[in-house]
């Protein structure tokens, strides 16, 4: 994903382009390494239509009509060579390297803007990067010899039945459901949000949040327990705080999990919308900062006992109490605070 970032970075040109009916434009985009080699595309809008639902009044897509010519692999004297396309909402045009999206559209309906980029192979390379993670990600939970089979068979999803353990994963699943129900937003939608990849991209990321939500009440109830004891002057049942880490443990792996498989289905979405993978969009910012934290969190049960700090257990529920409100900002705050492309209207 990196390499794929990096190409992307340093070969790959994005911008913007702003068609009339009435006038072709032409893009033209020069390697920054060989400032001799360039690609170059004339463009002419043919026709633009607004998709609307049943209703009349709702769209839920803009199509825009292309004419296209390649001016890099046109010479001289030789026949132009015209070709068609359509760009449609999460449907960008690919052609010979460059991908158009549907940015905007004039309010008269005989312009439209179109988003572009011309990057033939960093995404492909930082979409080889993401399927290799999602096998990897899936591929964990089947090896036997791993810290987390360790921390699975010591929880209470190894003590107690598989009934105990089928059910709790299904009131996870049910949870994460009601969630991702409540949060989706309502018809009408808006043509971006017409695809697929919107209940995909919200299911993953609130089951996710439901886990951390679990992580954080296991935190509250070790605190809890711990400050009720002490005040009765009674010693602290260290087998019920730790029992409640090993379950957090155990939960964190599929929990972060989620979010980054989450996290890159919308980029995969938001390369089809807006022709880019990753924008430093609020959202997507706090969301890649909240799976720094949890990652970190992760690895803290191999770092802190090596350390030689007393409580780490006390300290690992704090942490996962304070680790739940990063997802509080990125779900609440970031939609009331900093806006961006998810405060959607």
């Amino acid at each position: 994903m990196l390499v794929g970032a990096c190409v992307t970075h340093f070969w790959g040109v994005q911008g913007e382009v702003h068609i009339r009916a009435d006038k072709a434009e032409t893009v033209t985009v020069r390697q920054s390494i060989i400032p001799s080699i360039h690609h170059s595309v004339s463009l002419f809008l043919w026709d633009f239509q607004i998709v609307y639902a049943g209703d009349g009044e709702t769209p839920v897509d803009y199509v825009s009509q292309l004419r296209l010519l390649d001016r890099s692999r046109h010479t001289e004297g030789e026949r132009m060579q015209v070709d068609e396309g359509e760009v449609r909402m999460n449907k960008p045009l690919k052609y010979h390297g460059w991908r158009f999206c549907q940015s905007d559209y004039d309010s008269d309906g005989l312009g439209v803007v179109l988003s572009y980029n011309y990057d033939p192979w960093g995404i492909g390379i930082t979409y080889t990067g993401y399927a290799l993670l999602l096998i990897a990600m899936i591929g964990f939970f089947f090896q036997p010899r791993t810290w987390f089979r360790t921390l699975l068979n010591k929880s209470v999803f190894g003590q107690r039945s598989g009934l105990y353990s089928a059910s709790f994963a299904v009131l996870i699943i049910v949870l994460a459901a009601v969630m991702t129900k409540v949060v989706t937003p309502k018809p009408p939608l808006q043509p971006v949000l017409q695809t697929p990849l919107l209940g995909i991209h919200v299911s993953v990321i609130m089951l996710a949040y439901t886990l951390f939500a679990v992580i954080m009440i296991n935190g509250i109830i070790a605190l809890v327990h711990i400050g009720v004891k002490k005040i009765n002057g009674k010693m602290v049942n260290d087998k019920m705080v730790n029992s409640l880490m090993t379950l957090s443990q155990v939960l964190l792996y599929p929990a972060l999990f989620c979010l980054t498989a989450g996290i890159f289905i919308g980029a995969v979405w938001a390369n089809l919308s807006w022709g880019r993978y990753w924008g430093w969009d609020p959202k997507e910012t706090w969301a890649l900062i909240t799976m720094f934290v949890y990652a970190a969190m992760l690895h803290l049960p191999l770092v802190l006992p090596k350390m030689k700090i007393r409580n780490y257990e006390v300290l690992y529920h704090v942490l996962g109490i304070v680790a739940f409100l990063f997802v509080l900002f990125t779900y609440f705050g970031v939609n009331r605070l900093l806006g961006g492309l998810h405060s959607y209207a």
